[in-house]
């Protein structure tokens, strides 16, 4: 197997996360409105960890997301800042053929690193996610994996489940729970949010778990969710009627961060009592959305999208990740290539 081995004997991949914060263009990072937390939201980048490289604005990449996240720290402090992903950061083409195809795990390995080198606070399981990091939720290996690489302890599903018939494989975590603290936080200045996650029934067979019903899912982690968080984020990868249909009939979903390869939200729009927003497809802008809470409680949301293309810096260490990447790719292509008969 391309993937777990190379990467523990290759110390010399792994680069500090750790860097100088490139100066981002104040038009872009926007102004410090004093809002209670905020989220970046990103996902579906199908393991492709550079720019889209579209020929007219090349647009997203690893190295601008950091940056963004870096910059929003650094110049809003007293913020807290949470990276959500809605989940398809991995490549599932291809990966449950035998054997599987050489550049795909080559770019799903470079994803593995580079994402456990910045993880976020929480990703979505999604079923391409399963097919690629099923073998690293076995009950031998979680463990071990989940040491080696950050991301894997980031992952949260609601409907995910392992299969009644396979003992083979971890129940993974329905939820997390970030506490925050600001001074923008009314009463005792933190906040507990509570995040899960959920995604359409797929074909699992071979990644020992099997999807559960998102509505049924969702109905029975609500509840004890809300006794612990303050606020509910449910990341959904989901058709976004779907998605809006849970947000309108299910009590205690706060925020909806929606993915499914469709057209975003340019703007939040309001579902019962659920901020929903929509991922933008492959990250090309990064979703941020900011929560305000008022003295009496009452908390109010707005969300914009920040295009990341040239006009953002790259962070010189993920830059670095997204090169070799790049190089280890083209090399596993051109080695496919010369391989065919």
């Amino acid at each position: 197997m391309v993937g777990l081995a190379w990467l523990l004997s290759s110390s010399t991949l792994w680069w500090s996360a750790v860097a100088q914060t490139p100066s981002v263009p104040a038009h872009v990072l926007g102004t410090d409105d004093k809002a209670a937390f905020a989220i970046h939201f990103s996902g579906e980048m199908h393991a492709n960890l550079d720019t889209c490289g579209c020929p007219a604005n090349p647009s997203g990449g690893l190295h601008r997301r950091v940056t963004m996240a870096q910059a929003f720290r650094a110049n809003f402090a007293e913020t807290p800042l949470l990276e959500l992903s809605v989940g398809a950061i991995f490549n599932d083409q291809g990966v449950l053929l035998n054997p599987p195809f050489k550049d795909v795990l080559v770019q799903n390995d470079y994803a593995l690193r580079g994402y456990s080198a910045y993880p976020f606070d929480a990703v979505n399981l999604t079923y391409q996610d399963l097919r690629v990091l099923h073998q690293y939720f076995t009950t031998q290996a979680a463990k071990q994996a989940a040491a080696n690489f950050p991301v894997l302890k980031a992952y949260v599903s609601a409907n995910a489940t392992p299969a009644v018939n396979e003992k083979t494989h971890i129940a993974l975590p329905r939820f997390v729970i970030k506490e925050v603290k600001s001074p923008h936080i009314p009463k005792n200045h933190k906040l507990r949010i509570g995040i899960t996650g959920v995604c359409e029934q797929a074909p699992s067979e071979g990644t020992g778990y099997v999807w559960r019903d998102p509505a049924t899912a969702l109905k029975e982690v609500l509840p004890e969710l809300k006794k612990q968080a303050d606020v509910v984020v449910v990341l959904a990868y989901l058709p976004l009627d779907q998605a809006k249909t849970l947000a309108a009939e299910l009590e205690g979903i706060d925020v909806m961060i929606v993915g499914h390869t469709q057209p975003s939200l340019l703007t939040l729009e309001t579902v019962g009592n659920t901020a929903v927003v929509v991922n933008n497809y492959e990250t090309k802008a990064l979703g941020e959305l900011r929560a305000y809470i008022a003295d009496d409680g009452k908390r109010t949301y707005s969300s914009r999208f920040i295009l990341l293309d040239a006009t953002i810096p790259s962070e010189p260490n993920a830059l670095k990740i997204v090169r070799e990447a790049k190089a280890a790719i083209e090399e596993a292509r051109r080695s496919m290539v010369q391989a065919t008969p």
